[in-house]
């Protein structure tokens, strides 16, 4: 069947017609001049569009569209975490600018941005760190708490924004939600059950609960949680790099660095030692940073393993890192 990126939902062309609704969600005044095709995803369509406005020019949006509840969720969860984003670092994200529904198709949804462009390259690990530091730094929230406002996608996939006090709770409840949901598409493994309880029981109080015992807090920042080089790019226009695609959530800044720690997206050591390098403090225990950074990898790992779901050997990578963890706690080595 096809997906969402495979269905025509836009006239494209030098003025192509738009949706009224679309229309009306671009800035006043705004002609249609000119739909493309813009961008790669299996879960969304996307397009670029060329606008003018009297004598103010013209300007460029991104648009990605979805149909369905799946589709809204995942697009309002996009515009609300952009916007969330961008109210703290503005110069590494691009604007958005409306969420809705098509008029003509009330099943079809649409997020709209502006439209910047990038080159498709792994950012340095200097730029990479800029950015990932400039957003935790400027949304440090002392009297905040975890969570989000509203539910977000990595993909097509649902991830658990429930506030709570606590971050090991928050950060508990995303795991467990992803790996229903990783049950749910490649079936009951009884061996995997055990092995997630032995996970959430032994391995996350050891080493996340004490980041918020015995005098000690964690003070929340936005992370955007889904920072792999496929969100975050060079800007054309700049040095700077700009990041898309979030799942933001209000969470523990070392959360973000568990994705370099994952080989397939191409980032590594050096990315981490850049962010550290930019004041970012690393949380006491400060001894258990590098066992925090694989628990908080275990959410790529996972959610690779949802997203290819077709190739059994991201669950098994999945199962194979969750064993190490545990094994960790069995015998420890000592630092």
């Amino acid at each position: 069947m096809a997906g969402p990126a495979s269905i025509s939902v836009d006239d494209l062309g030098d003025e192509a017609a738009l949706d009224a609704n679309i229309v009306a969600a671009l800035p006043t005044g705004s002609e249609t001049h000119s739909v493309a095709p813009s961008g790669e995803s299996l879960w969304v369509h996307t397009v670029k569009i060329e606008a003018r406005n009297g004598d103010h020019g013209t300007g460029a949006f991104f648009k990605k569209s979805a149909p369905g509840e799946t589709g809204y969720g995942m697009l309002k969860g996009a515009f609300e975490a952009e916007n969330a984003l961008y109210e703290f670092v503005p110069e590494y994200v691009p604007r958005p600018v409306s969420f809705g529904t098509y008029m003509t198709r009330p099943d079809l949804h649409f997020y709209i941005c502006e439209f910047v462009e990038m080159v498709d390259e792994v950012p340095s690990p200097v730029a990479w760190a800029e950015a990932a530091a400039a957003l935790h730094t400027r949304s440090s929230w002392p009297t905040g708490t975890f969570g989000f406002h509203c539910t977000t996608y990595v993909a097509n996939v649902l991830v658990d924004n429930t506030w709570d006090s606590s971050w090991e709770v928050v950060w508990t409840h995303q795991m467990k939600s992803l790996l229903h949901q990783d049950e749910v598409l490649h079936g009951l493994d009884e061996e995997y059950v055990e092995l997630q309880a032995t996970f959430f029981n032994a391995v996350v109080p050891t080493y996340l609960r004490p980041l918020e015992t015995n005098g000690r807090s964690i003070i929340p920042c936005l992370v955007h949680s889904n920072l792999w080089p496929g969100n975050i790019k060079p800007r054309v226009d700049s040095d700077t790099v700009c990041m898309f695609d979030s799942c933001a959530c209000w969470g523990h800044h070392e959360a973000e660095l568990g994705i370099c720690r994952n080989p397939y997206y191409r980032l590594g050591k050096s990315y981490i030692e850049e962010y550290l390098k930019r004041g970012m403090p690393i949380s006491e225990p400060v001894e258990d940073f590098d066992i925090r950074n694989a628990i908080y990898a275990m959410k790529s790992h996972v959610l690779l393993s949802i997203v290819y779901h077709q190739d059994p050997a991201f669950r098994q990578i999945a199962i194979n890192e969750m064993k190490r963890l545990v094994e960790q706690v069995a015998h420890p080595v000592p630092n």
